[in-house]
């Protein structure tokens, strides 16, 4: 028989591993629980470790290490699915968070099944700094038959590769999600195994082209990989090895891919008519009317840059040029001047014409088709604007100016509606602040507008080559505006240029206006209207959004990063803006993505083509 000491041994290690089942199994919390999603983030080399980080009520935020213990510690390594903790770390040893710090002073016994029920101040409720950010580090062990279940509601499966700046479907500039940020590859290395993997990965065939030097532009922010190296069997390329040191690298090394698309036949039933070559001409749709497959135009009225985005990927002609409300000058097919689709809508991310939302059999066209039917001409390249946001971040104040040296920009609607009824002595609240706005396509951006048609203003004596340019906004937090304001473009020029890049574009003497290529326009806190009129706004919380090109007057690569929001904090006298970024900014709360030997990994791939795909069929069926 064995020692009592033995049973007693054993008996304790089944009611642990009872107690660990038993809490995966029973996801009933008490009422009144918060429900909250535990990461762990930071500077960490292993998966299992990191700074301890809260989402609650919609926001990220960190744990203060007053009071915390290898208990609560254990609780924590347990909510994310490891058997327990090995130790706990303060002072923000894997670097100090941002936003809020939600819990402080936090006691638990070590028996909650989150960290939500342990006692603590209260969420919110914290006297500490970012300096004292508490880490753990978790065992490897994790707990057998964990599931993963995410708290957060409207949670969306987010791809770790995605595919930006190319023509046609199926090529692009390679780009990772690390850490929640969107990064690029650089070309060191970068082969057609590599490229094969990143195909595969997101749906098509395999790799046709592994490209190098930025050939499919230049993205922004950080290089996550280089001298990736795989096998071409990976399932994804954050399997694959790589060096996450990306000393040396720039963005004129990013990586892209061209690969094998499958033939879904989207080009037999669509074409262009009457144009001066294959790159343009009057839209014709291939519909059923009357029991027979016959070809009609589309109706023009809505018809856009994005419109004709999706036409121009349709017939693997690239981008979209310009999008024509008027095609008198394109006689196509006289048979086919009838309307047969109208009130065509797209969002963009369409690879047919079809799965764009539109009238289906209730067609409603008052101008009718014939010379007023849709046209668009196409490119095999495209400019692509980008905000520097750290430049916004940094040069951001308030100035109080006086009425009687704004009458221009009132006249030109830069001061909020209140300020029609403001005398001369009273004051305005400003919040100025410079941007940077980078080309980083591969072709320059020009105006729609001709030269000759550019709109002179008097006041500021200068040409508005596109009327509105840039939105500035200051949101409510739910995204209500509370302020406004617009940036006209009355001078696009090529402020600096990156090293062996002449400039272009200078706005003096009506001179052509432009963004060449690796170039970039500034424009600088004390412009004119370079401004959010915030003397109405009362102290709090806020979301300062730019939007470039918003009405997408001219078309580019990608319209994804052509959004810039911050944190945005008013206290009536000072103003703080912070966790600036570019584009969609992505919580991972369905899974973890970690770094291991070199290695990036989570625990589900995603195909973001297929679900886009799927999208335009569930349109299609919609609109049928």
């Amino acid at each position: 028989m064995p020692p009592p000491c033995s049973l007693l041994c054993h008996l304790a290690t089944l009611l642990c591993v009872w107690a660990l089942c038993q809490a995966q199994l029973d996801t009933k919390l008490p009422p009144g629980t918060p429900i909250i999603q535990l990461r762990l983030a930071g500077d960490k080399h292993k998966h299992y470790e990191g700074r301890v980080e809260v989402y609650y009520n919609g926001e990220w935020g960190t744990v203060c290490d007053d009071d915390f213990s290898i208990h609560a510690a254990n609780v924590v390594c347990r909510e994310l699915g490891y058997v327990e903790a090995v130790s706990w770390s303060p002072s923000s040893k894997y670097g100090k968070g941002e936003g809020r710090i939600w819990l402080d002073n936090v006691h638990c016994s070590g028996l909650e099944r989150t960290l939500a029920q342990c006692e603590s101040n209260g969420f919110g409720v914290s006297d500490c700094k970012h300096s004292e950010d508490v880490g753990v580090v978790c065992s490897q062990r994790r707990i057998a038959g964990f599931k993963f279940i995410s708290t957060l509601t409207n949670n969306v499966e987010q791809p770790l590769v995605r595919l930006r700046g190319g023509a046609n479907i199926g090529e692009g500039r390679v780009e990772v999600l690390k850490n929640g940020e969107w990064g690029t590859v650089c070309d060191d290395s970068w082969n057609l195994e590599a490229a094969t993997v990143v195909c595969r990965e997101l749906g098509f065939g395999s790799a046709k082209e592994a490209l190098a030097g930025g050939k499919l532009g230049q993205g922004m922010g950080p290089v996550h990989m280089n001298e990736v190296k795989c096998s071409g069997f990976e399932k994804s390329l954050t399997e694959c090895y790589f060096n996450r040191d990306a000393l040396g690298c720039s963005h004129e090394e990013d990586a892209a891919v061209r690969c094998n698309v499958p033939a879904m036949g989207f080009q037999n039933r669509l074409r262009l008519s009457g144009g001066r070559n294959p790159f343009e001409g009057r839209v014709e749709v291939l519909a059923e009317k009357n029991g027979s497959l016959v070809w009609g135009t589309v109706c023009s009225d809505s018809w856009g840059t994005i419109e004709a985005t999706v036409v121009c990927r349709q017939l693997g002609l690239g981008f979209a040029n310009n999008a024509f409300q008027e095609t008198w000058y394109w006689p196509g097919d006289v048979s086919a001047d009838d309307v047969v689709m109208s009130g065509v809508r797209c969002s963009g991310t369409e690879m047919t014409l079809a799965q764009c939302l539109h009238h289906g059999k209730h067609l409603d066209c008052p101008r009718g088709g014939g010379r007023f039917a849709a046209g668009v001409s196409c490119s095999e390249t495209a400019p692509d604007l980008v905000l520097n946001a750290q430049v916004v971040e940094h040069t951001t104040y308030l100035e109080d100016r006086p009425m009687y040296i704004l009458q221009c920009a009132n006249e030109e609607h830069c001061l909020s509606s209140s300020a029609a009824a403001a005398t001369s002595s009273s004051y305005r609240r400003l919040l100025r602040f410079s941007s940077q706005i980078h080309n980083n396509g591969l072709t320059d951006f020009r105006p729609r507008a001709a030269h000759n048609s550019w709109i002179w203003h008097e006041c500021h004596r200068h040409y508005h080559s596109m009327e509105v340019f840039t939105h500035y906004d200051l949101l409510s937090l739910n995204g209500t505006k509370v302020a406004e304001g617009h940036k006209a473009s009355f001078c696009l020029e090529d402020t600096q240029c990156e090293e062996g890049i002449e400039k272009r574009y200078e706005c003096a003497n009506f001179g052509q206006q432009g963004i060449t290529v690796g170039c970039w326009d500034t424009y600088r806190h004390d412009i004119d209207c370079q401004w959010i009129d915030v003397t109405d706004v009362v102290p709090g919380d806020y979301i300062f959004q730019v939007v470039i090109n918003p009405n997408f007057e001219v078309a580019e690569s990608d319209y994804t990063n052509n959004v810039m929001k911050c944190r945005c904090r008013y206290d009536g006298h000072r103003i703080w803006m912070y966790n600036c970024y570019i584009g969609e900014r992505l919580e991972i709360t369905g899974y973890n993505i970690i770094e291991c030997d070199g290695h990036l990994s989570c625990s589900k791939p995603f195909c973001l083509w297929m679900t886009t795909f799927q999208r335009g069929l569930n349109s299609e069926k919609i609109n049928a």
